[in-house]
């Protein structure tokens, strides 16, 4: 197994640092390997502990990967607009390719959905630029969760 990024975002991200692509609003390239990284890296992590996966929760963790590796960059104190800006970006102002079908379009929709609601409890009960023992368990933990489970515990958020 293996992961492909093509030539074109390589070359792209060569010559450009995430955070800057952050404050230009033109980090699309850098989301898309991050995504192809997360989806891989789930697959084979599932797969080793015999787990079976959904392309629900593949495109939920995705989301909420590009979000705390994303806000990690950000500093928390100097840069609220990079934050907010972010924030806005992955999880209300987001398009969705129209050329998707309904169901897919329905899946991405409510993987955004709950990788908003997760994310901002995240954000409120940790600080996210901070990788903190507290917050990678957290993560780890919710990572390990089934489907349904995941679910359930976001449906339990504020």
């Amino acid at each position: 197994m293996s992961l492909y990024i093509s030539a074109d975002v390589v070359k792209h991200l060569e010559n450009a640092h995430p955070l800057d692509l952050i404050r230009q609003g033109k980090f699309s390239e850098f989301c898309l390997m991050l995504e192809g990284v997360s989806h891989f890296l789930y697959i084979v992590w599932n797969a080793k502990h015999h787990k079976k996966v959904t392309l629900l929760e593949m495109e939920l963790q995705a989301e909420i990967d590009k979000f705390v590796l994303l806000r990690s960059l950000l500093d928390n104190k100097n840069n609220r607009d990079d934050v907010i800006c972010l924030q806005n970006w992955l999880f209300e102002k987001n398009g969705f390719d129209e050329m998707l079908t309904e169901s897919e379009l329905e899946r991405y929709k409510q993987a955004n959905y709950y990788a908003g609601k997760f994310c901002m409890g995240l954000q409120q009960q940790y600080k996210p630029h901070d990788l903190n023992n507290d917050l990678l368990k957290e993560l780890r933990r919710f990572y390990r969760l089934v489907q349904e489970d995941k679910i359930r515990y976001i449906n339990q958020l504020h």
